[in-house]
């Protein structure tokens, strides 16, 4: 029996203190969990077999190397743990999302601008940025969200598919590390984001950003379900700090190596821009981001880094 993956412990851990602490309001963490393994199982599936045949045809001079690794019960069985708890990890952040006005229902919106205007040199740098890309915003709108999807569906099918036994799970440890404590920081400094706290900032502009604003009603919609105790769906959760988006754009580009990372560095640029132009974030929320995804991966990696250095110069027997 191998023991326990850090991403493993942790999301457990996280899923009993959500519940506990949500106790006396409601049991639906532990009610729906099951409801939401039917959901996304099936979808890292597919992403780990949609993975698994790009790497066969694509890499036909080594293809007998990687059909013996993906073949062998470690990899398989790694594959299994792996994508039973990212399904786990998504239901414990989704709670822990939904359970913020719940739990701390003050809001630090104003506090968030103000500290952007300190940065700025008194300006605000969404509006700042929404003068400057005045020509860009259905770029933007287009991008923001289409993007993201794409990137986090590239993402999974790429870890999932990997040999590398070393890159899945310290890749998969630090994704598990940074979604749930960023988690845990919307909990600590609750916020809607611009768009919602300064809405007469964006409204002018839903000819411009009319996919945006949509899919802000929609979230908008679910947070007065959590707070009316009406059904819910764990996916639509609102909080601006930190951006999560961005912290993820930038935790893939550091496990990434050549194009890959080349590819992902410019994801997150358009997701970093995007997400102060499109009103979602504050520009502290998207430098947090970025700072919280290179402290996970730094957990993760360094560690990782100096076992394998001990393992590689061991003395012989």
């Amino acid at each position: 029996m191998r023991r326990p993956y850090f991403f493993e412990i942790f999301t457990i851990v996280n899923f009993v203190i959500i519940q506990i602490l949500l106790w006396r309001i409601t049991r639906a963490p532990l009610a729906t969990i099951l409801i939401t393994f039917l959901t996304l199982l099936p979808a890292f599936i597919l992403q780990a077999v949609v993975g698994i045949g790009i790497r066969l045809a694509v890499a036909r001079a080594r293809r007998s190397e990687y059909v013996a690794v993906i073949r062998s019960r470690r990899w398989i069985t790694d594959s299994l743990r792996i994508i039973l708890f990212s399904a786990f990890s998504v239901h414990v952040y989704g709670w822990i999302k939904l359970s913020v006005p719940l739990l701390h229902p003050q809001l630090f919106d104003s506090e968030l601008w103000n500290v952007d205007r300190a940065l700025f040199l008194g300006h605000s740098p969404n509006i700042f940025f929404l003068d400057l890309f005045s020509t860009s915003l259905r770029f933007f709108d287009w991008t923001y969200a289409n993007v993201f999807i794409a990137s986090l569906n590239i993402a999974s099918i790429y870890i999932l598919s990997d040999p590398d036994e070393r890159r899945r799970s310290g890749f998969t440890n630090s994704n598990t590390l940074m979604w749930l404590a960023g988690a845990w920081l919307y909990r600590l400094i609750p916020s809607l984001g611009p768009a919602y706290r300064f809405p007469g900032v964006w409204l002018p502009l839903s000819a411009m950003l009319g996919n945006t604003q949509q899919l802000q009603r929609i979230l908008m919609t679910n947070y007065q379900h959590v707070l009316h105790n009406q059904q819910v769906n764990i996916l639509l959760g609102i909080a601006a700090f930190p951006s999560l988006h961005v912290a993820f754009e930038m935790l893939v580009t550091l496990w990434m190596r050549g194009r890959w990372r080349l590819l992902f560095g410019l994801i997150t640029l358009i997701i970093f821009l995007g997400s102060i132009v499109t009103g979602w974030h504050y520009l502290i929320d998207s430098i947090a981001g970025i700072a919280l995804a290179i402290v996970a991966y730094l957990t993760i990696a360094i560690p990782q880094r100096r076992k394998t250095f001990a393992i590689a110069n061991a003395p012989a027997d």
